[in-house]
């Protein structure tokens, strides 16, 4: 090899300027070709290690997001749902993110909600976000682990005040005792006014005390916190899942599907 190209390549590597070493010697080639100057060479070189480090920033916050799919916000169908488009594509712009404010989807399972969740917070991580994805069922054995550690405020305020927005997925199919209705009322007292909410659930929040333990001063204190600065959309209509069984043929039309209760899983 070329000495000056391997001392280039070794630079490169000390320095981890990997989108230069990986192509600074094809643009060279074009650059010489279109006869540009150093100074074009040496921003088109530049811009192109901008390039590979936002894109492998983005695959990081992607991976550490841990959504269940990617589901882009195109693929959502609108027209067979009764959600406010117009609402979903300002809440696309990320504004509420900006402002610390707090999404909430309530409906029936198989609505959309998940996809939208996931949508919104897949624009977040696109833009180089910290997003966390997690149900509300794994969410609680995750604080029940880190309190019985004695990490509970570590966990708070690395692992969850640590993303900007924060999901949280099927709230109400799992009820709360006392321990775990104390412990999701801190975190989202940890949350208020400081980073964004995203929550999707299949119950009213007249239903929502029977997910806390019954608890109406915690169930309120909960509720103030998270309403006070949020954006509520609620979403009507019949299962996605259930209406695509129904057409290929699995399922009779006139079929339907009873809602879990909060003892079921």
């Amino acid at each position: 090899m070329n000495p000056t190209i391997a001392g280039i390549n070794e630079l490169c590597a000390e320095l981890r300027l990997n989108g230069i070493m990986e192509g600074y010697q094809a643009l060279a080639d074009e650059c010489a070709k279109e006869q540009l100057s150093y100074c074009d060479y040496l921003s088109k070189l530049l811009q192109m290690e901008r390039k590979t480090r936002t894109e492998r920033s983005t695959t990081t916050i992607l991976k550490a997001a841990k959504f269940p799919k990617l589901k882009p916000l195109e693929s959502f169908d609108f027209a067979s749902s009764n959600v406010n488009k117009i609402q979903v594509q300002e809440l696309a712009t990320l504004r509420f993110i900006e402002n610390q404010e707090n999404v909430l989807f309530l409906g029936p399972s198989g609505v959309g909600k998940t996809h939208l969740a996931c949508s919104l917070g897949y624009i977040a991580a696109q833009r180089r976000i910290k997003v966390k994805f997690i149900t509300a069922a794994d969410l609680i054995l995750q604080l029940e682990a880190a309190k019985s550690q004695s990490k509970l405020t570590y966990y708070l305020s690395k692992v969850i005040a640590g993303s900007k927005l924060l999901i949280i997925d099927e709230l109400g199919y799992v009820k709360f005792d006392a321990q775990q209705a104390n412990l999701f009322f801190q975190l989202i007292n940890k949350r208020y006014e400081t980073g964004s909410i995203i929550i999707t659930t299949n119950l009213s929040f007249l239903k929502w005390q029977e997910v806390l333990n019954n608890d109406e001063a915690l169930t309120t204190a909960t509720l103030d916190r998270l309403i006070h600065h949020s954006h509520i959309l609620n979403i009507n209509g019949d299962s996605y899942r259930l209406k695509q069984k129904k057409e290929a043929g699995i399922l009779p039309f006139n079929s339907k599907l009873k809602p879990r209760s909060l003892n079921q899983g």
